[in-house]
């Protein structure tokens, strides 16, 4: 008999002999598909909030500095006896170039004491706020319609703007904020774009800097936003930037009441840990599920070696090597594997459709999507897991004398 011919035979028996126990076959590949589908789901879910998470740090303001202008201290170390700190707008403009540790620098001037209005809703009050041209890739705020500031529409100091979600929902809430105007303090604006920013109040628009000198003396800025680069150290990286602002404002750079500068790095930090955690110990869960899973067919492999001990006896009577009896129950262990994980992946696929979207917050939601190559490494691990197991029964079933079989009761 050639090895295709001895493959196929087996496989055969083996199929035949999971019908002889249709109620055992039927549980155990319940119990494999169960635990794969619920690995599929809880992993994720588990990359689903991680998502999510980042998403919102980086909305959050992840990874940057906040810089506000203070006051010198002045007589006695009082604060308030010192002399305000004020940065011009136009010395930032090259800032980027003497901050090595910083991947961008970007200005910006708060206006408020306006409400912004559509031609048919209106907010009573919603500040403005100038920025410039590096602003959205310091803060990485996701566009969510539209887009950021040409580079002319900034250097002519046009009338446009960019909306806060939170505020395109309110004079808006139809959608189609793109295109139309938006009027505040008398001043129409033509909106260009809708971005989602969490750190901010949520009604909040953006113009370019130069348009907001039109309607405030907007000569020095309001505060800055800097990113340093990835893996520079932060502690350094504020002290550059302090020397640097000493020079631009006129102070001393040992003098922590000039400018008020705040990082979140700690907190962004501690939010990851915790997301990663979360995370780890989903997968874990999942783990434990696969191990389950495997462990159960394991489980049913060891009862039907014994059940059928007398039988497989008999087969070695009637010349069925050794090898034939342990492949046999290999072959009847991954047909298990199979049913059970396309039952399972299918399953798990469904779940993931269903559960859609999560939740999080007003703004965000975590996307429970099907992720094929976790399931697919799922359905390997547990395969390995069940075959390894399936293999001490098969051994046994191989290795137990004739004679002693056809004695067993």
């Amino acid at each position: 008999m050639s090895p295709l011919q001895f493959l196929y035979a087996t496989v055969r028996m083996a199929l035949g002999d999971l019908t002889v126990r249709p109620l055992s076959s039927a549980l155990s590949v319940f119990s494999f598909s169960l635990g794969i589908a619920i690995a599929v789901v809880l992993v994720a879910l588990g990359e689903g909030f991680r998502r999510g998470v980042e998403d919102i740090l980086k909305t959050l303001g992840e990874g940057q500095v906040s810089v506000t202008p203070g006051r010198t201290t002045g007589v006695g170390g009082q604060r308030r006896t010192g002399r305000p700190v004020r940065i011009q707008y136009e010395d930032t403009e090259g800032l980027s170039q003497l901050l090595p540790s910083f991947s961008g620098v970007a200005a910006f001037y708060d206006l408020r004491g306006g409400g912004a209005s559509s031609s048919r809703y209106s907010i009573p009050w919603s500040p403005l706020r100038a920025v410039d041209r590096e602003y959205l890739e310091v803060r990485k705020m996701p566009i969510i319609e539209g887009r950021w500031f040409a580079p002319d529409e900034e250097e002519e100091a046009r009338w446009v703007t960019v909306l806060n979600e939170g505020v395109r929902r309110v004079i808006f809430p139809e959608g189609g904020a793109v295109g139309n105007w938006v009027e505040w303090r008398g001043r129409r604006m033509t909106v260009v774009g809708v971005v989602r920013d969490e750190a901010l109040f949520p009604y909040i628009l953006f113009i370019p800097y130069r348009t907001a000198m039109h309607i405030a003396d907007a000569r020095y800025v309001s505060g800055l936003i800097a990113r340093p680069l990835p893996g520079e150290p932060w502690r350094r990286a504020i002290d550059e930037l302090r020397r640097v602002l000493a020079g631009v404002g006129g102070f001393d750079p040992g003098d922590l009441n000039a400018v008020e500068i705040e990082d979140n790095s700690t907190f962004t930090t501690q939010v990851d840990a915790v997301s990663t955690a979360l995370h780890a110990l989903v997968v874990a869960i999942a783990g434990v599920s696969l191990l389950l899973g495997g462990l159960g067919v394991a489980n049913m492999m060891v009862i039907a070696v014994t059940e059928r001990t007398q039988e497989i006896g008999l087969r070695k009577a009637l010349g069925a090597s050794p090898r034939a009896v342990f492949v046999q129950i290999l072959c009847e262990a991954l047909t298990i594997l199979s049913v059970g994980g396309v039952v399972g992946i299918s399953a798990g696929a469904a779940a993931c459709s269903l559960i859609g979207t999560l939740r999080m917050s007003a703004t965000y939601t975590a996307d429970v999507k099907f992720d094929p190559l976790s399931a697919a490494l799922s359905l390997l691990g547990l395969g390995v897991v069940a075959v390894l197991a399936a293999t001490i029964p098969a051994r046994r079933a191989a290795a137990l004398p004739a004679a002693e079989a056809l004695r067993w009761e």
